[in-house]
This record gives C-alpha cells, structure tokens and sequence, in this order.
C-alpha cells in the first residue's frame, strides 16, 4: 500500500512522551512492506529538531515532509504570530491543541502530494490534526489517541490574576466534545488503543460505532533490564506531566500508596521520573521520594527499579508506562485502568493489579521482597511485549484496519 501519514509531532525513538515513541514503531514496522509518506510539523519543543534529523537516518524507507511551525524570534514576527493563533482560536471554534498543531504550511504539502501521487490509505495520528483537506476520494483512517468527554467546571480557579488563564482554560475544554464528533465523522474508520475509547465514541457518537477499531499500539523493543543492575528497594513511576492523569498519579503514589508501602518496607524508595514537572510534583521530593524532572532518558532509571508503578485513576488511551516496563522485562504493579489495551490477546497481562491505596501498596512491598517472583514477573511480561507489541505484530493489525477501510469505501461507492 501506499500510506499517507499525517502526524501532530514528529515520530523519535525515544520521544519525551508516547506519541513520538508510538508513532516511530509505526512506520517502522509498516515500512517494512509498504510506500510510506509522512507530513508532520516541527515546533519549538524540546527533541523536534533532533527527532526531524534522526528520521533522515532512522534506516527505513521514508519519504518525509516536515513543516516548520517554530516560533519566529521575539519581535514584530513573534507578536504577529501570536495574533493569528489567537484570531484562529476564537473564530474556529477549535480546541487551543489543535491550533497550536495545525501549521498553516501543512495544507499546501497536502495539496501538493495530492496532486503529485496516489495513495490507497491516509492515516491521520492525532485530533489536532482532523482540519485539514485530505486526498479526494483516498480512504482515511484517524487514530484517536485519547477519547475526551465533558466534565464538570473546575471551579478552582485560584487568585483574580489567574481567573482569565482559567476562563479561557474551561472554555477551550468545552470545545472537545462537538470538535471530536465533527472530525470523527470525516473518517473510513476510528481506530482506538482501548475498549474504554471505544465506548465513549459510541457513547459521544452512538451512529459512528460501527466504525471504529480497537488496536493496541505497539513500540520499539528495548533490550532487556539487567536485574544485577537493580538497586533494592527500589520503586519507580514515569510519566510525562503535561497530562493531568499522570499528575493524579503521581500525587497519589508519593501521598497515600508510598506512606503504606512504608509502613511494610521500610527501605523503600519512590522515584518519580518525567517531563514537564509542574510545582506540584517537585513538591513531593521528601526523605523516602526522589523526583527528576526532565531526565533525558528513562532507561537507566527501568534498570535500577526493582518495581515500577502505574497508579493511573483517570484518562483513556493505553499507557505508554506500562509498555515500556514490560518490554524492559520488569514486574509491573497497576490499577485495572493501567491495564487496558493489554487485555484483548486471549490471555491475562503479566500485571500485578489493585484499584486502591491499599491493594497497590501491599503488592508493591510484597514485590520488594520476593526478588524470585519479580523475576519470574518480569520475565513474562517481556514476553507479552514482545509477542503483541513489537513494531511487526503491530504493523499486521495496523494493515487490516487499513484494508477494512478501504474495502468500507469500495462497498460504500454507487459502483462497490
């Protein structure tokens, strides 16, 4: 097949959150047999540059389309920026992700390629990126990384200086529910990594259900954890904190799980390892709790945990955490929500699973000290990974949702 594949960041190896891992470990396994073309923007953020540069050496068959969306360099350029991307929020109706996503230079590559080839599938990784025109007549798949449904007023709105931040926060918010459900129904098929996701569109979009596809992602396998390398009593979690669930979890973990894992493991230490770490969870570093924002890589952190937790109370999607721990071959403790999207192979995750402060800590210390079990955890759980998740066994699912797309488009045409 020829694919065209439309992203909101640049695919990396080693990305500071899931979208760029995922997305590396798709085209690499679907390039193996198929013609790849990717347009994606590169921004200000850290990785971007270095990702668009790692990608013309990445070793696979690539035909790449990057598009700058930097911001220009303080000044007039800046400030007029600035102006648009305000103007195009309050006259689209679009959620602030999406504007900020969407670079205007990615239509005219589009428009280009369009004009240039032919492509039997597009495939659209992320929302933000549903604005645009695609191929005429090219069947079209959106993955919908996470499935966002109305909530409440977040009536903590903090000192009069922060009301108009926060303001412009719930409204923007409230763009998501109708924004989604007009962009789902541009698209062949809606491919979802959870069960959960599934069940909100059907909820959100019950005449949609029918199209959407339930395919758990898939990663680049790294090697695996030595356990001589494991410092004892050591517990980890990761997660990228610019998504408010890894907060919540982390925040939970250090506050409630942590204390009680204590009380049984008094040699126990927490290490809460990611990007974007706001005040809040630099705050939780005490006696028995390390926090490292921003390291640039999770790696050496997987070898010396003994335990990694994923306490994850809230979001949809399919934890990256998770993945990545088992595929390092360590034993992983979480809640029944960390466990989806590996649940749907005809067998039970290699997971250790409680759903309260309690659970979570009487299984994490009694993982602590059972350094056979762990072992043995661990073990399968690479195993799983390996079987379900590599780059190949995802790129074969990732093919028959291309090709029920195409086959929905063909049976939907006057001439099917």
């Amino acid at each position: 097949m020829r694919i065209l594949v439309l992203s909101s960041m640049l695919p990396r190896r080693e990305g500071s959150g899931a979208i760029p891992v995922l997305l590396f470990a798709e085209l690499l396994g679907l390039s193996e047999r198929h013609e790849l073309t990717l347009v994606a923007p590169m921004g200000d953020e850290p990785g971007e540059a270095e990702a668009a540069a790692e990608l013309e050496h990445a070793g696979f068959d690539l035909d790449l389309h990057v598009v700058d969306r930097r911001r220009p360099a303080p000044g007039r350029g800046r400030r007029r920026r600035q102006r648009e991307l305000a103007r195009t929020w309050l006259r689209s109706g679009w959620p602030w992700r999406t504007v900020w996503f969407a670079a205007p230079g990615i239509q005219a590559v589009l428009n280009r390629l369009a004009a240039e080839r032919d492509f039997d599938v597009v495939a659209i990784e992320d929302s933000a990126m549903t604005v645009f025109d695609l191929p005429a007549g090219v069947p079209a798949v959106l993955t919908a990384n996470e499935v966002l449904r109305a909530r409440r007023v977040d009536w903590r709105a903090g000192p009069p200086t922060r009301w108009p931040r926060w303001a412009l926060r719930e409204i923007d918010w409230r763009r998501w529910p109708r924004f989604q459900r007009n962009a789902w129904r541009r698209f062949d098929r809606l491919q979802v990594f959870s069960e959960r996701d599934a069940g909100r569109i059907a909820e959100l979009a019950p005449e949609l259900a029918s199209r959407v596809r339930v395919n758990p992602f898939g990663m680049v396998m790294p090697p695996a954890a030595d356990p001589d390398r494991v410092v004892p009593g050591t517990l980890l979690f990761v997660g990228h904190f610019a998504h408010p669930p890894n907060r919540d979890a982390a925040i939970w973990l250090a506050r409630e799980i942590m204390p009680a894992v204590l009380e049984r493991q008094p040699d126990a230490r927490l290490r809460i390892v990611g990007t974007a770490a706001p005040q809040e969870v630099l705050e939780l570093a005490g006696p028995r709790v390390e926090v490292v924002p921003d390291a640039p890589s999770i790696e050496p952190h997987l070898e010396q945990a003994a335990v990694v937790l994923a306490p994850v109370r809230t979001g949809g999607g399919m934890r990256m955490k998770v993945l990545q721990a088992m595929a390092s071959g360590k034993a992983v403790v979480t809640t029944s929500r960390g466990t989806e999207g590996y649940t749907g192979f005809g067998a039970e995750p290699p997971l250790v699973v409680a759903d309260d402060a309690a659970g979570l800590a009487e299984e994490s210390a009694s993982l602590l000290a059972d350094s056979p079990r762990r072992r043995e955890l661990g073990e399968r759980a690479r195993e799983f990974a390996l079987r379900h998740h590599s780059p190949q066994a995802w790129a074969e699912r990732l093919e028959g949702v291309y090709d029920d797309a195409r086959r929905g488009r063909l049976e939907a045409s006057p001439h099917g």
